[in-house]
């Protein structure tokens, strides 16, 4: 069942101010990195502070010996909202560490695409987050099976491709939710306009397993996460998420982290 987000979007003058409803599907993807060669996307860590803190996939990963000593989990997703307080839109963003972001010990998105132009004005007066618009072709599976292969690709407004990604979902769901994790662990950091935003989001739904049959990126767009190790796949259903109003004080240029 496709779906190709319509451009210019009608929605795109809403102006709605946290918090929001949204609900809808879509993927969440953890895959490990290896730092370049040059070693310049290491985070520096000032050994004499650091306290002991490890992800839940790194450290399950390594005791398997799965991974490169020199990496780090960063984050694809992808979801079809059905439901927002500035109507339906679809939305692909990267998280490129779970823990060292902006700010030290909080996860920023550093790429986002959304399919409406209320989302993008909207996600950055609310929560600072730096929406770019692209146009969605969103190719579901249907109701009847849920278990066919759904792709998602991804354009820039002048038709230059920036992913394109298959998945296919596991027969089996459970049920997942947001409250068993602290706030500081699901708290994004974004700076825009001056400000930092602090935004702690809450989220229930059904998972499943899933696992990538194919995907491509171009990496002037988006980074290209086909160079990395997929860790985990899941597709989520009937979710539900709110985004709280922001917490903002004045963004640290100078020093950022």
């Amino acid at each position: 069942m496709p779906v190709t987000s319509p451009l210019p979007p009608e929605n795109s003058g809403i102006i709605a101010p946290a918090p929001w409803q949204l609900n809808g599907k879509g993927y969440v993807v953890a895959v490990w990195m290896p730092y370049p060669n040059n070693t310049a996307d290491k985070p520096e860590v000032d050994k004499s502070k650091a306290k002991p803190a490890r992800n839940l996939f790194v450290t399950l990963a390594k005791k398997a010996g799965r991974l490169r000593p020199h990496g780090r989990v960063q984050l694809l997703i992808f979801a079809h909202y059905r439901q927002s307080d500035v109507g339906p839109y679809d939305e692909l963003l990267h998280i490129p560490h779970l823990s060292h972001g902006i700010v030290a010990g909080y996860p920023s998105i550093d790429k986002i695409y959304v399919s409406t132009m209320a989302s993008v004005i909207n996600g950055q007066q609310n929560w600072g987050i730096s929406k770019q618009l692209a146009e969605f072709d969103y190719q579901q599976d249907s109701a009847a099976t849920q278990l066919q292969a759904e792709s998602i690709q991804l354009k820039t407004l002048d038709q230059q491709a920036i992913a394109q990604i298959e998945l296919q979902a596991n027969r089996f769901t459970f049920p997942v939710s947001t409250a068993l994790i602290p706030a500081r662990l699901r708290t994004l950091v974004q700076d825009w306009g001056g400000k930092r935003f602090y935004t702690a989001p809450e989220a229930s739904g059904q998972a499943c397993l899933a696992t990538i049959k194919n995907w491509w990126f171009d990496p002037f767009y988006f980074p290209d996460l086909s160079q990395g190790k997929v860790l985990a796949a899941f597709k989520m259903t009937h979710f539900k998420m709110t985004f709280p109003p922001a917490t903002m004080t004045q963004a640290n240029l100078a020093q950022p982290g």
